[in-house]
Parts: C-alpha cells; sequence; structure tokens
C-alpha cells in the first residue's frame, strides 16, 4: 500500500481517507507506476485539465498542472515490485513542477512524455486549519484522457464536498476497495 505521511498541518483523518481512495483507486485501474504530489494548501477543480486540450468539455490530452513549485511541499515515485507484491519507492521522480509562464507555452509538459502508463496524484495540506481538502488524479497512457478531481470538508467527519469528472459512487468504490486492502493487511 502506498502511505501518506502527516506533516504538522496535515489532520491523519484526512490522510486515512486519501490514502484509501488513492490505494483504491490505483488497484481497480491496475496502475504500476504512481507519482504523488503533496501541495502546501488547499486547491480547487480549476487545476482540473490546466493547460490540457479540451473538446466539448472533454479532456483530449493532459499536460502536467502548472503548481508554482513553492507549493510542493513533497514528490514521490513508486513503482509496483511485481515479485514482492509491493509498493517500492524510487525517490521523487522528474520533478513535475518547475517555474513557467502563466500561459502555456514550450514548457507546458504532456503528461504521456513523463510516463507511458502512470498515475499522477496531487493531494493538498493544511487540512487541520482549512478542514478543507482536494485530490485530483491524472492517468497517462490511455487511449482517452483520464483525470478527476473531489474535494473534501470536515465537519464531524471528513465527506466529499465536490466532485468532477468522478462520480461519488466511483470515489466511495475507491475508498472502499482501499479499505478492504488495508484489512488484508493488518
Amino acid at each position: 500500500m502506498i502511505e501518506l505521511t502527516p506533516s504538522e498541518n496535515d489532520d491523519p483523518a484526512f490522510l486515512t481517507l486519501v490514502q484509501r481512495i488513492v490505494n483504491g483507486a490505483i488497484a481497480i485501474l491496475e496502475v504500476r507506476e504512481v507519482c504523488l504530489v503533496h501541495i502546501d494548501n488547499w486547491f480547487d477543480h480549476k487545476w482540473l485539465g490546466w493547460w490540457s486540450s479540451w473538446d466539448h468539455k472533454e479532456l483530449k490530452k493532459l499536460y502536467i498542472p502548472p503548481f508554482n513549485p513553492n507549493r510542493v511541499c513533497s514528490q514521490k515515485h513508486f513503482i509496483w515490485d511485481e515479485q514482492n507484491s509491493r509498493w517500492m519507492v524510487t525517490g521523487q521522480g522528474k520533478p513535475l513542477h518547475h517555474r513557467q509562464a502563466g500561459r502555456r507555452s514550450s514548457s507546458a509538459r504532456p503528461l504521456d512524455h513523463l510516463s507511458k502508463c502512470a498515475a499522477f496524484i496531487w493531494y493538498s495540506g493544511n487540512t487541520l486549519a482549512n478542514r478543507a481538502g482536494s485530490l485530483m488524479v491524472y492517468l497517462s497512457g490511455g487511449p482517452q484522457a483520464y483525470a478527476w478531481y473531489a474535494s473534501f470538508r470536515k465537519e464531524q467527519n471528513w465527506t466529499i464536498a465536490d466532485e468532477f469528472e468522478i462520480t461519488r459512487r466511483e470515489l466511495a468504490s475507491f475508498e472502499e476497495h482501499g479499505r478492504q486492502m488495508e484489512l488484508i493487511q493488518a
């Protein structure tokens, strides 16, 4: 299982929820490479498909969203180790976020140029103070662009606040699959 490591401003309950969704999603989608990026603060749905190609409200080609590198708390690269049936951390991987102009330029990088088949996952930090969090997933290498965004809020417990390009039913399925994986591993 891929574990999300909390920083001092992260709500452990939020990280548990996101970790379950992430692990359930990558298992169901049969992903074997993951780039996990922890962003310093909440980000909204406008980051979904930023700089990407759209056609009639459908994503066609995904580009790395232009988060300022100052916002990146950490980036980890994982590869599925078939022999040992577990995720191996291989370090940071290729840095995704560089200083770049605000408009798409030659510095915008297509997702498929970084990996032919991987999940790129961004999740927000500072969830203790904000009581809000976000999660965004892109997949490279598919015949069609696959990307989604979900936001969460905490009242008594963490719940889904909004979702784009994914349904609440799919998110619940990913979370439940991740929960089952935790039970099997325990």
